[in-house]
């Protein structure tokens, strides 16, 4: 373990030294009357010779049986010492263990992990800082420094577990020193939103999390927005979206985080859920891509893709809408999931054959468009399950979302994504409801896919009466 400004525990440190120093205080104690006995008796010698001769004999007779005193004593004592410094250290020790290992336990079942906004890691523990000197402190869990506490050098105890308050601790990302929110207290789950320029990525997200706003409750879920900086836009361009204006397009070529708490009511581990926009054009930039560190500790991904954005379906399009008041997107399907599968296989070092252990949910946008509801939408849906006899409506909605795109030529794309992506669900959603006139927005269906995602991913969130079907 890295040292730590912190004084190590006694029975890791200091208690091995007391317990030598004293042992080679009593040897040296036992070992002085030894050597002044020695010397009286050659003085003894010295003086007279004839009562010296008698009274050295005497002496040398039962100076062998006063230096076995003296050793056994000592051996006694010291042995007697080391035992009992040995059993008080290990329980010591087998505290420790059990304490280290239940901690451990804790944070792997529950999940507890956090990810930096900022730089895009993810790590079990951030870094901890003493509230009344400001040192860092890695890795503060049970360990030679402190087992339910940590003496920090300026002399305040740190706890070094969740069960005692770690968690009330300032903490920092141990990569670029960002504020940790919970004290690293939550189970977070990271949804990066892929997709095209002018998909519809920052409109459904916006729109989404305001939509799991109001539902929440109706689930049993405790719901709580957390803005990640001051220059956090969620709440101004929820804002602007009631007014009935459009948001610009994302610019940041870097994951932004928009991060939200959803969990069971009174949950003690809540789930930190964080859904991440970027700019279209980062689609188009293998560089920029690779660059996202984020997708590599991804929990799962959501695609949105513009129906408009497939190319058959465009054209047939074209003559019954303005395609451009539906700001519709160039940016190919296959070339946008290529790019992103190619990005995950060099992050996670696997081959082109290799299955990508995740969870993918596909959402078309842009549901409003005229005669997309009899395709892919509810109207179609009700049909297929009719026709096919088919109970649960999810089923139907993969089974019409893959016809449509078999049907308009994503073939390649609809491949991929089942061949490649472990858990692949449909799902049509839109986030206007209707083009830019002054009026508010009203959304349908975009809480669906991230409920799904987070279900999939939280064990505390079990919601199969929705789905017809346990996660």
């Amino acid at each position: 373990m890295e040292k730590q400004p912190a004084s190590k525990n006694y029975f890791f440190d200091k208690g091995y030294r007391d317990v030598g120093n004293i042992i080679k205080k009593a040897w040296k104690s036992a070992y002085a009357p030894l050597k002044e006995e020695v010397g009286r008796i050659g003085d003894i010698f010295e003086s007279n010779i004839t009562c010296g001769i008698i009274t050295s004999i005497a002496d040398i007779i039962l100076f062998p049986v006063v230096t076995v005193i003296y050793m056994a004593a000592t051996i006694i004592f010291s042995a007697l010492l080391i035992c009992s410094f040995a059993i008080v250290g290990f329980f010591a020790y087998l505290f420790y263990s059990i304490l280290y290992l239940t901690d451990t336990l804790f944070c792997v079942f529950k999940r507890i992990s956090s990810s930096c906004s900022k730089c895009q890691s993810k790590f079990l523990l951030p870094v901890y800082e003493c509230p009344h000197c400001g040192e860092k402190h890695t890795k503060l869990r049970p360990s030679s420094y402190g087992i339910l506490k940590r003496k920090c050098l300026c002399g305040y105890k740190l706890p070094t577990t969740f069960f005692n308050g770690r968690q009330k601790l300032d903490a920092k990302c141990p990569v670029c020193n960002e504020n940790i929110k919970d004290g690293g207290h939550h189970s977070e789950v990271t949804i990066p939103i892929v997709g095209g320029r002018s998909a519809g990525k920052t409109c459904f997200i916006t729109q989404a999390i305001s939509a799991l706003g109001n539902e929440a409750y109706k689930l049993g879920l405790d719901y709580k927005y957390s803005p990640v900086d001051s220059d956090d836009d969620y709440i101004q361009t929820v804002n602007s979206m009631n007014a009935g204006y459009t948001p610009d397009s994302s610019n940041n070529l870097r994951l932004r985080y928009y991060q939200f708490y959803l969990s069971p009511k009174e949950a003690k581990i809540k789930n930190l859920i964080s859904l991440c926009d970027i700019a279209g054009e980062v689609y188009s930039n293998r560089e920029n891509l690779n660059d996202q560190i984020g997708y590599k500790y991804a929990n799962a991904f959501l695609m949105i893709v513009d129906p408009l954005s497939v190319s058959g379906y465009a054209k047939e399009m074209q003559a019954r809408i303005n395609l451009v008041e539906y700001g519709y997107s160039n940016d190919r399907l296959d070339e946008i999931l290529s790019l992103l599968t190619a990005t995950l296989e060099n992050m996670f070092c696997i081959s082109s054959s290799d299955m990508l252990k995740t969870t993918v949910a596909v959402v078309f946008s842009k549901g409003d468009i005229p005669g997309l509801d009899e395709k892919i939408g509810k109207s179609a849906i009700k049909k297929y399950m009719k026709d096919n006899n088919v109970s649960n409506k999810y089923d139907a909605q993969n089974a019409v979302c893959e016809e449509f795109l078999k049907n308009y030529g994503e073939a390649n794309f609809l491949n991929t994504l089942k061949s490649r992506y472990k858990n692949v669900q449909f799902f049509t959603s839109s986030a206007l409801g209707h083009n830019q006139n002054g009026k508010a927005f009203v959304s349908d269906g975009v809480q669906d896919p991230i409920l799904w995602l987070v279900d999939s991913a939280c064990p505390s969130i079990n919601l199969k009466d929705r789905w017809g079907k346990k996660l």
